[in-house]
C-alpha cells in the first residue's frame, strides 16, 4: 500500500514519525524505516515492511511523506484517510491527504488531531522551493487560525448530481459552442436542473450550498427564459417543457419571500427562497 501525506505545523522528529507509523499500521515490533529523501540513502533498511521518505516543506506544511507498507508483513495497512487520522492523533498535528481524483489539485482532506476530517484548499506559490498555504477549510481548525472558514465552491461544483431531464432534452439538441444558443442551453439547463435536484434532495450529497452559487443558478434560469424563443419551434417547445418540469420542482421546495412591489418586473423564481437554507 502506498500513501502520500502532508504534515501541517511544526516539523516532527524522524523518531516520533517512526513511532507514530508503527502504531498506525500496528507493526508490533516490525521495523519502520524513516529517512530524509534528500539525505544519504545508503543506510536505509530497504527490507523494512514500513518505509517512509520525507521532504521538508515551507509555509503551513512541514513535511511531505511518501509511505510504503508491505501489506503481508504488518497487521494492518489502513486506507489512506484512516492512516492520516491515526497519524494526526499520534503526532498532534493535522495531516493532509488527497481528495477524490476528479477534484482540482488544490482540494484536500485534512485529518485533525481530534479525529475530524475537514475539506481544505491548499495553495502553493511559484517560489523555489514553493511556500504552501492552507487557504481555506470548511470547518474551524484551531491549528489553522489564518485559514478562511467557508464551503469550498470547487467541491460543490463537482458533486455528482444526476440531470435526467437535461440529458433527455439535450440528446436531441446539437451542443454548439459557448457563444451559440445551443451551447448556452446545454450549460444553463444543466445548472438549473442541478439546483432543483439539490433542493429536492435537501442539498445532498454534501448537505451544504452557498448563497452566491444559488443566485448564480437563478441567473441560469433567467438565461433559459431568454433562450427559449431563440430556438426553432420543435426545440423551443421541448425546452419549454423541460424547464416547466424543473420549475415545478423548484417551486415545490421553495417558499415565497417578501419583496417590494415592483410592478411584476421580477421573475417569479427570484421571489422564492429555499425551505431549508443551507448557508
Amino acid at each position: 500500500m502506498i500513501y502520500d501525506l502532508l504534515l501541517v505545523g511544526p516539523p516532527v522528529s524522524p523518531m516520533s514519525l517512526a513511532e507514530a507509523l508503527a502504531g498506525a499500521v500496528r507493526t508490533e515490533g516490525a521495523d519502520v524505516d524513516v529517512a530524509d529523501r534528500d539525505g544519504d540513502q545508503s543506510q536505509r533498511d530497504w527490507a523494512a515492511p514500513v518505509l517512509c521518505g520525507y521532504i521538508r516543506l515551507r509555509g503551513d506544511l512541514s513535511l511531505a511523506l511518501d509511505i510504503y507498507v508491505e501489506d503481508a508483513l504488518v497487521n494492518e495497512a489502513p486506507p489512506e484517510p484512516e492512516l492520516a487520522r491515526r497519524l494526526a492523533a499520534a503526532l498532534g498535528v493535522p495531516v493532509l491527504y488527497p481528495a477524490e481524483e476528479d477534484l482540482p489539485p488544490s482540494a484536500y482532506w485534512l485529518a485533525t488531531s481530534s479525529g475530524q476530517s475537514v475539506r481544505a484548499r491548499l495553495l502553493s506559490s511559484d517560489d523555489e522551493p514553493p511556500v504552501h498555504v492552507i487557504d481555506a477549510v470548511e470547518e474551524e481548525v484551531p491549528d489553522l487560525p489564518r485559514a478562511t472558514i467557508e464551503i469550498l465552491p470547487e467541491i460543490l461544483e463537482r458533486e455528482p448530481i444526476p440531470t435526467p431531464v437535461s440529458d433527455t432534452l439535450l440528446a436531441t439538441l446539437p451542443p454548439g459552442t459557448a457563444a451559440t444558443v445551443e451551447g448556452q442551453v446545454h450549460h444553463h439547463l444543466r445548472v438549473w436542473e442541478r439546483l432543483t435536484r439539490r433542493l429536492q434532495s435537501d442539498w445532498a450529497p454534501s448537505g451544504h450550498y452557498r448563497a452566491d452559487l444559488f443566485h448564480r443558478d437563478l441567473e441560469a434560469r433567467d438565461a433559459l427564459e431568454r433562450l427559449v424563443p431563440k430556438l426553432g419551434k420543435t426545440h423551443a417547445d421541448a425546452l419549454q417543457d423541460a424547464v416547466t418540469r424543473l420549475d415545478r420542482t423548484f417551486s415545490e421546495h421553495t417558499t415565497p419571500k417578501p419583496t417590494p412591489d415592483n410592478g411584476g418586473a421580477t421573475p417569479w423564481w427570484r421571489n422564492r427562497v429555499p425551505r431549508h437554507v443551507p448557508w
